[in-house]
């Protein structure tokens, strides 16, 4: 198995060594106004009417096949939409076998919906996704677009190839938007070619992304010459036939042995924080745009939902498990606190006058919130699970142009702040007196 099959990022359980490239799921953000002054229609233009052309198509299957210098062997992508139940799944596999895969079932009749994961032989049953989609696109929509919360979005599947990994993803299929575009950012195209069956965008690093004319879906990607050989193709589209044709491509997966994980731990929230971070700049930067921090305490209630789903209602990785525990077991902490309460009391009756106890265990919580504070900052500098979202953000602040980095620099510093105060909030939330006094 070559290297670049491998994933570069480590995934939670500790999946084997063979697990493939990279699998993420995503959410695409807006097109933005292309910066460029291009022949015919620009880059907006197009994503419109490439996005009529996938939203129109039936059910389907395409086939994609990647090849990559640093790979023994060519992968073979597999995407599949069931646009009539909203089923989907997208596959990277070698000639050996080799390979994983993500997918999205709905729920029916004696059958439990939900997205799924397999790497290897490592099988995830993946928590909080729908949640994580839907906040993501009330961070990334417009005031006037409804999110409907009592239904999942409808999810895409798609691949794209990176600088160096290929990457397989189910995204969030935004109305009238082919999922294609995503690995498109407008501020980064130099030049739109439009070509007799596809359009091309020549990006500002010599990559270039084709869009198939006539489904709106990816038609190749690939990199300069002298970087050697890198490069996707679409092979076929399909339509998608036969009751069980979904189902057939599923890897087979014993119930039993199916591990419960958050899009976070699995590593397969990266690509909605890149987008949300793009977004979010996109905004920052426009004309009579609040500050940054205001930008993100409007958004406030929206953020901490959306980081609660990407740990997947579970404790944020990074957070050992028995110090979880022990910040979780409020019972244990009630005892605790009534006894040194009464202790403190007893010491010094003068001090400790008007001191109910639901005001001293407030007090204790709040210092066990700064000390949290302070061990997710000390520890973000050794550990690299708590420090993931600044390199990635890092990482993002590289592709923007010159004139945004500096505020790409501090909206990434005040969303790793806003995280983890999340951490902490989610580890030590507020009590009301009535739940403490029923414990």
């Amino acid at each position: 198995m070559g290297r670049a099959f491998q994933s570069t990022v480590p995934m939670a359980h500790h999946p084997p060594r063979e697990v493939t490239a990279l699998l993420s799921i995503a959410c695409a953000g807006l097109i933005a106004a292309c910066p460029y002054t291009l022949k015919g229609q620009s880059v907006e233009e197009w994503g419109v009417a490439l996005g009529q052309k996938y939203t129109a198509l039936d059910s389907f299957r395409a086939e994609y096949t990647a090849v990559s210098p640093t790979s023994d062997e060519p992968l073979h992508g597999l995407l599949i939409e069931d646009r009539e139940t909203g089923a989907c799944l997208v596959k990277l596999q070698s000639d050996s076998g080799k390979g994983g895969a993500v997918w999205w079932m709905p729920q029916r009749a004696g059958k439990e919906g939900g997205t799924y994961a397999k790497f290897g032989d490592s099988a995830f049953r993946v928590r909080g996704l729908a949640e994580l989609v839907r906040q993501h696109q009330k961070l990334v929509s417009s005031g006037d677009q409804k999110i409907q919360s009592n239904r999942s979005p409808r999810l895409a599947p798609c691949i794209q190839l990176g600088a160096d990994t290929i990457s397989a993803f189910l995204f969030s299929a935004a109305p009238g938007l082919s999922p294609a575009f995503s690995g498109a950012p407008t501020s980064r195209v130099e030049e739109l070619r439009e070509l007799k069956e596809s359009i091309e965008l020549i990006l500002d690093d010599g990559s270039w992304i084709r869009l198939d004319r006539e489904t709106g879906l990816l038609a190749g990607q690939g990199y300069p010459a002298d970087q050697g050989e890198r490069s996707l193709r679409l092979e076929n589209v399909k339509p998608l036939t036969g009751n069980n044709a979904l189902a057939r491509e599923i890897p087979s997966v014993d119930p039993a042995s199916l591990q419960e994980a958050s899009p976070e731990a699995l590593k397969l929230a990266d690509p909605l924080h890149s987008a949300l971070f793009h977004h979010l700049v996109e905004k920052a930067c426009a004309e009579g745009a609040p500050s940054p921090g205001r930008l993100l305490a409007e958004n406030a209630p929206a953020l901490r939902a959306y980081w609660l789903a990407a740990w997947g209602y579970l404790v944020p990785p990074g957070i050992p498990a028995n110090v979880a525990r022990m910040l979780q077991d409020l019972k244990g902490q009630k005892q605790q606190y009534l006894r040194d309460w009464t202790a403190a009391k007893e010491a010094d009756p003068d001090a400790m006058e008007g001191v109910p106890f639901i005001q001293y265990f407030r007090l204790r919580r709040m210092k066990l919130r700064e000390d949290l504070r302070s061990k997710i900052d000390a520890e973000s500098k050794q550990g690299p699970a708590l420090a993931r979202l600044q390199l990635l953000l890092d990482g993002e602040i590289s592709k923007l142009t010159p004139a945004r980095v500096a505020r790409g620099r501090e909206l990434a510093k005040l969303i790793v702040a806003n995280q983890r105060e999340a951490m902490v909030i989610a580890l030590l939330p507020e009590i009301p007196e009535k739940a403490l006094k029923s414990l």
